[in-house]
């Protein structure tokens, strides 16, 4: 048996067999299962100088199971294996997210040490789950920012969050590649927030991260990104970028009742100096405030004030982004992508989501000048 398969078949196999409540009678240590399912459906519209024409086409884009919990009163674990290949859900080679345990040194530090993400973008650090759109800001898909094997030192305070670390390859590169963890690339990252307005549904986050890549083979960098539809061709593209690369990070975010705003901007030097940015909004219809965390510095799920089922009609939230991504220092193009988003929360763990998507790309782009159009839903659960 493949060892990705063994590792993760025995950890699923507690989560479905190990109740949280029978887990708790054993008293500090602690196995919960949890998990996600997100189904996607799309259809694009190709008129580009390169491409011309229609797809449609619907993929698994998550299917998790894991377990956490505790060890004891300062350790936390959590391991949770993704069963996505190529849209469709296999049970081989389930495919490694976080997996890391996390001790708690003395007050409000704590060192994480596993596979999980660098501590950059407030975008990237919210989970998938509680995202405003399908897909994150193109920066963040872009600039390769992803899990990888490491150790995160971590602090936090009412309206600060401070994070570093450092890591090696992602831990699937070695379960399915044959790749060293730590001799065949590694990288330095960091990230602080701040939130000068820290009230009750009246919230201000700023933030600021940076990142340090460091390969070990010439020209492996590579920058690349759809227009906000994961079924989509890639619109610009550039390889042979070099093997370091330095990121810079800045992030801000705004919450006032049911209004919330958000906004990043990134750059990467490498052998061609690149950035983008987006800016977004969103209302919530039916009254709620998105969740937010300051001593995490990232947004949390969203509870219908009256969910289906118990009297209501669950959460509605309507939301727009502009988003860019500017490759033209190394002749790759332009792309500037509008996104709306209509937003359904029958329940708190239960979303249905429609975007609406129209990207426009403009110089020396891989496909060529054009626009591309396209419609996305999102059918998600998650426990």
């Amino acid at each position: 048996m493949r060892p990705g398969l063994l590792l993760a078949s025995g950890l699923t196999g507690l989560a479905v067999f190990i109740t949280p409540l029978a887990a708790s009678a054993e008293g500090d240590i602690t196995i919960n299962p949890r998990g996600r399912i997100l189904y996607d459906f799309a259809h694009v519209n190709y008129n580009l100088a390169g491409l011309n024409g229609k797809n449609s086409a619907s993929e698994a884009r998550t299917a998790r199971l894991g377990v956490f919990g505790k060890l004891g009163s300062r350790i936390k674990y959590v391991a949770e294996f993704d069963f996505q290949n190529g849209g469709t859900i296999e049970v081989r080679d389930p495919k490694a997210k976080d997996v890391k345990i996390t001790i708690k040194l003395k007050g409000n530090t704590s060192l994480a040490i596993g596979n999980q993400k660098t501590p950059n973008s407030l975008e990237e650090q919210t989970s998938g789950r509680f995202t405003t759109f399908l897909e994150r800001g193109r920066v963040t898909d872009a600039f390769g920012l992803s899990r990888r094997f490491g150790a995160v030192l971590k602090t936090h305070g009412d309206n600060y969050s401070l994070s570093a670390g450092i890591f090696g390859n992602d831990l699937n590169a070695a379960l399915y590649k044959n790749e060293s963890l730590f001799s065949n690339e590694h990288s330095f990252a960091a990230r602080g927030t701040f939130t000068p307005l820290n009230e009750k549904n009246n919230i201000l986050h700023l933030g600021a991260s940076v990142r340090r890549f460091i390969g070990n083979t010439g020209d492996q960098i590579r920058v690349r990104a759809r227009p906000g539809i994961h079924q989509s061709q890639r619109l610009v593209d550039v390889k042979n970028q070099g093997k370091n690369s330095t990121l810079y990070g800045l992030e801000a975010a705004y919450i006032k009742g049911p209004f919330h705003a958000e906004a990043e901007w990134m750059g990467q030097d490498a052998l061609h100096n690149f950035d983008g940015y987006f800016v977004q909004a969103g209302w919530f219809l039916t009254g709620e405030t998105r969740s937010y965390s300051a001593k995490k510095g990232s947004f949390g799920r969203i509870k219908p004030t009256r969910a289906l089922g118990a009297g209501g009609y669950g959460a509605w939230e309507i939301a727009g982004r502009f988003d860019t991504l500017d490759l033209s220092n190394a002749a790759a193009g332009k792309m500037d992508t509008w996104t709306a988003g209509l937003n359904w929360y029958p329940q708190s763990h239960v979303r249905v989501m429609f975007n609406g998507i129209y990207a426009k790309a403009r110089g020396a782009a891989k496909l060529g000048k054009g626009n591309t159009k396209g419609v996305q839903m999102r059918l998600q659960y998650d426990w």
